[in-house]
């Protein structure tokens, strides 16, 4: 069995790997699925277009994540992946799933868990872009990515997926010039360092201490 994201799945045989150069759209929203997909190579990009017509990224997923979950409930998908770098996915056809379960009937439980986790963090994420401060949004955008995606390493912790300040200013809802000023003012702090390609967060602990974005 192969554990992802504490599910617990059969062989990847069961699957169809598929590949996708940056940029490319991997499921649109409002798409229909049949699909539960798993990472496997590269990074995709989770974000959802608000009713005023601003697309917000609420996640960014890495080898070993899941998505697609809106198959598992027979709706169409919510939000939009997109590759990230060269990205590589094994598609899990929802008939894959049910054999699974009705092998494993914990693992349905799994499954829900999984499918409310992403919903309340979609919300929470298009929530924050709508009605909170930037200082607070990158601050808990960050914390989230620690928490998903963080690489301890000499000097801090590394985001093991690729977060340039564009990507980050989508996840927040504003242009990259204001995320750039609101980096800026968080490394002159010490609290983290970034490059072109990476950020780097330097004082784990005081980042975390930051205050949680409010109305």
């Amino acid at each position: 069995m192969v554990p992802v994201m504490g599910v617990a799945f059969g062989p990847m045989a069961d699957g169809v790997t598929r590949r996708f150069p940056h940029g490319e759209v991997i499921t649109r929203q409002g798409e229909d699925e049949r699909c539960l997909s798993l990472v496997t190579e590269g990074a995709v990009r989770i974000s959802s277009v608000t009713t005023g017509g601003r697309e917000v990224v609420v996640g960014l997923l890495g080898p070993g994540d899941l998505f697609g979950e809106s198959a598992l409930l027979g709706h169409p998908s919510p939000v939009q992946a997109r590759a990230i770098g060269r990205t590589e996915v094994v598609a899990l056809h929802v008939s894959c799933i049910r054999a699974i379960v009705e092998r494993q009937p914990a693992t349905a439980e799994q499954l829900l868990r999984l499918v409310a986790g992403r919903l309340h963090r979609t919300r929470t994420a298009l929530e924050e872009a709508l009605a909170c401060d930037v200082s607070g949004r990158v601050a808990g955008r960050l914390r989230d990515l620690v928490a998903d995606h963080g690489v301890p390493e000499a000097g801090g912790v590394r985001l093991g997926v690729p977060v340039t300040q564009d990507e980050l200013a989508r996840m927040v809802g504003v242009s990259r010039e204001t995320v750039n000023r609101t980096v800026g003012a968080l490394a002159a702090r010490g609290l983290v360092r970034s490059s072109p390609r990476s950020i780097v967060i330097t004082d784990p602990e005081a980042l975390a201490a930051e205050p949680r974005p409010s109305a």
